[in-house]
């Protein structure tokens, strides 16, 4: 479906994301787009997004993605971003 990432307002093609994930108990589903769905799971664990940013509000608070956010606007609007896991994430999937 293409309509307007929650997160970065891009009008892309986009896919249901639980803001808490489901495993943890989340239902909200709001439409977002690959590159800030990767870039959410790639910086923050499960556990983080549970007990931390449960909220697109707090997520787009956030300094780190606010930064993603500035260059993203920067690229074309096809732009897919991939990234690594965050070096300051640990290796530990779920406590």
């Amino acid at each position: 479906m293409t309509e307007p990432c929650v997160f970065c307002l891009r009008n892309v093609p986009t896919r249901g994301h639980h803001v808490v994930p489901r495993c943890k108990g989340g239902r909200e589903i709001v439409p977002t787009c690959h590159s800030c769905e990767d870039f959410i799971h790639k910086t923050w664990s499960h556990n983080e997004l549970r007990d931390n940013f449960h909220s697109v509000e707090r997520i787009c608070a956030d300094k780190r993605f606010q930064r993603f956010l500035r260059w993203l606007h920067k690229q074309k609007t096809e732009t897919v971003f991939k990234s690594r896991r965050n070096r300051t994430r640990t290796d530990r999937k779920y406590r």
